[in-house]
């Protein structure tokens, strides 16, 4: 098959928002509304936005400092052999961690809603296994993948916000600015990495062409502000239908909102049948980057060989298993977004940091 050479900015922008609206979707609302507290959350995921904004400033500097380089070329680049190669370890360590992390969640919904019967290590096995068979053809195909579902994607989450609006109550999401300022902010502790996926334009980068800082930071910014709207416009409906208090409640509150839509007579009556198919596919697509990124890491740090791909996906799928549940896959949320603002943050704006001092650009 013929692989991408160059991405346009419309790919990037499928890219980086079917990476970002992953599992945080489904799981998002719940946490927010036990951390906010008031109607005001949906307020907490535009601070987020703006905040990780800020962020990708830095992923947008270095990919036009060091413009066709991933950040596993460039750590080892700017920051030396050894240093580079810690860098790089600790960025495949993390993109497994996030993926086990996406794979746990997504197979415990398969379980719970569709193949209640079905054991979970087949249900990860099978998902893991047509992920790694996309990622075996290369990121053309990949890249290929994410256009084709994108739209389907955005239908699904159109038709169930269009099929909710009549169950909205209003005076579930009133009053706003319920809350005072810092209450609401202090909602991005979790909004923040709700936009994990972002910084996978260092990831792309090879496949980027050399652009301007402000045509790149447009893209960027276009994919946060297409996400953040599409999170907004879910919670405010998830509050108008299902209230604050049972928002607390519900462990996967998307879910059961399309649950309550049916349609009597026809051949699916359960509308959250239609809605788990087309959110497994961002489940899906979002897994498959993280796995694409630690894939590419491996490569860089050991000699690449047939054997890679099949280490990876077993280097998942141990570590998919290890949670004996739901509960305890939560629990380590928390750890995951430290390692995450490791990787996202820190790393990056280390790099950028030295590069600044040491002077090194590859712009031209």
């Amino acid at each position: 098959m013929s692989d991408a050479k160059q991405l346009t900015a419309l790919q990037l922008v499928v890219i980086l928002i079917s990476t970002m609206i992953g599992v945080g979707i489904v799981l998002m609302p719940r946490e927010l509304a036990n951390e906010v507290d008031s109607p005001d959350l949906w307020i907490s995921i535009i601070f987020g936005a703006i905040a990780i904004s800020v962020i990708s400033i830095i992923y947008v500097l270095l990919a036009s400092r060091y413009p066709g380089k991933t950040f596993f070329e460039l750590s080892p680049l700017i920051m030396g052999k050894s240093l580079g190669f810690f860098f790089n370890l600790y960025y495949i360590l993390y993109s497994l961690i996030v993926a086990a992390y996406i794979m746990r969640i997504t197979a415990g919904i398969i379980k719970n809603y569709l193949l209640d019967t079905t054991p979970l290590y087949v249900i990860i096995g099978t998902f893991i296994l047509v992920s790694f068979y996309l990622l075996s053809n290369g990121a053309g195909d990949v890249v290929r993948f994410f256009q084709l579902y994108f739209p389907v994607m955005l239908f699904m989450f159109f038709v169930l916000c269009l099929l909710s609006i009549k169950d909205v109550d209003i005076q579930n999401v009133r009053p706003v600015l319920k809350n005072d300022f810092l209450s609401t902010l202090g909602g991005v502790k979790i909004t923040f990495f709700s936009f994990l996926g972002v910084e996978f334009l260092l990831i792309f980068a090879s496949l980027i062409k050399k652009k301007r800082v402000k045509s790149l930071l447009f893209t960027v910014w276009t994919s946060i502000g297409i996400t953040a709207l599409i999170y907004v416009i879910f919670h405010i409906i998830s509050i108008g239908v299902l209230g604050v208090a049972e928002l607390k409640e519900i462990t996967f509150p998307t879910i059961e909102l399309a649950k309550s839509i049916e349609f009597q007579g026809f051949f699916f009556e359960r509308f959250e049948l239609i809605f788990l198919f087309g959110w497994l596919t961002t489940a899906f697509t979002s897994f498959t980057a993280y796995a694409f990124s630690m894939t590419l890491g491996l490569k860089r740090l050991i000699k690449p060989s047939n054997w890679m791909l099949l280490i990876s996906a077993a280097g998942i799928f141990t570590a998919t298993l290890l949670p004996k549940g739901l509960t305890e896959v939560f629990h380590y949320s928390a750890y995951i977004q430290i390692i995450s603002l490791i990787a996202i943050v820190a790393l990056p704006a280390i790099l950028l940091i030295v590069s600044f001092f040491r002077g090194d650009s590859y712009a031209s």
